[in-house]
């Protein structure tokens, strides 16, 4: 049977160069090598280096848009949803509707291109291919936190608050753990690998007069203030929560053998009591899983404690 096969695709637009140039940024195409788009050329012709696409072909036409597209481009980005939406809108693009909000991490978000075509940019293959969220929101406070003892609640505060930090990462991929989507470092792993040398460094130089783990004792901090968050990519997740729970292990395990007034000293010479590192560990780890929990619903739409 005869078929033919799409060669290139004609967009009518206003400026075909600024055009051409937002596309090519968009899904990585190129000016044919032997005939470069100029400025003031009434067609402008992008093509995929690796051949594996239509062309894109946009002419000069003195009409604006004026109704809703006939034909409209479906997007899978290499990267996660969230990340090309931002890299789009930043390229000139702007947000139509947004449908992203769906429990279970599916949905799409509508773009318009600089002169108003709209397109969908959906999840990445990446994202299709993960398990649903699985945060049911549903953790019980810890037994009698509201009514024991001094010891007994701040244990138990703490405790509470560190299972849902490994409660909240579970199911991550290393692409969604790694990805920040915010101006700063912050990642899903940077943050358990943070809070992990948080527990360590809080509880055994100051109460044990044990040396910090060997995995970060040498960081030179004037060089990287944020270096748990630089070393991340090359990592699994898996390591982290190794980390992170080994260090709430030997937390627990150095204070179970003190008393609350007990005084510590950490590498600073700082003085503190074990009340103090309580107080604190609970407010810091309380802190980073709100990040937590903000990261995961932007990059794959998981809500819940």
């Amino acid at each position: 049977m005869n078929t033919s096969t799409i060669r290139h695709l004609t967009i009518d637009c206003r400026s075909t160069y600024s055009l051409a140039q937002f596309w090519a940024a968009t899904l990585g195409f190129v000016d044919e090598p032997d005939n470069p788009n100029e400025p003031d050329d009434p067609e402008a012709l992008i093509v995929d280096p690796n051949g594996r696409h239509p062309g894109l072909l946009f002419i000069a036409v003195p009409e604006p848009k004026s109704t809703k597209n006939r034909l409209h481009l479906d997007l899978v980005p290499d990267a996660l949803r969230e990340v090309e939406v931002d890299r789009l809108i930043a390229l000139g693009a702007t947000m139509v509707d947004d449908h992203r909000r769906k429990a279970d991490g599916s949905g799409w978000a509508v773009l318009a291109d600089p002169e108003g075509n709209e397109f969908c940019v959906e999840r990445s293959a990446v994202e299709r291919d993960e398990p649903g969220p699985i945060d049911t929101g549903t953790r019980p406070m810890p037994v009698g936190s509201h009514r024991s003892g001094e010891r007994e609640m701040l244990e138990a505060m703490l405790d509470w608050y560190r299972q849902g930090v490994v409660a909240k990462v579970a199911g991550v991929s290393h692409l969604v753990a790694t990805t920040a989507p915010l101006r700063s470092p912050t990642s899903i792993a940077g943050l358990v690998k943070h809070l992990a040398l948080v527990e360590d460094s809080w509880w055994a130089p100051a109460f044990a007069g044990l040396p910090e783990a060997d995995w970060y004792d040498s960081v030179d901090w004037d060089a990287d203030r944020d270096w748990e968050f630089h070393t991340v990519d090359d990592e699994p997740l898996a390591l982290q929560l190794e980390r992170y729970e080994a260090a709430c292990r030997r937390g627990r395990e150095i204070a179970a053998r003190r008393d609350l007034d007990e005084i510590g000293t950490d590498t600073s010479r700082r003085e503190f009591n074990l009340r103090f590192v309580y107080l604190h560990l609970i407010e810091e780890t309380a802190r980073h899983l709100g990040h937590l929990d903000v990261l995961r619903e932007l990059l794959d739409g998981t809500t819940g404690e």
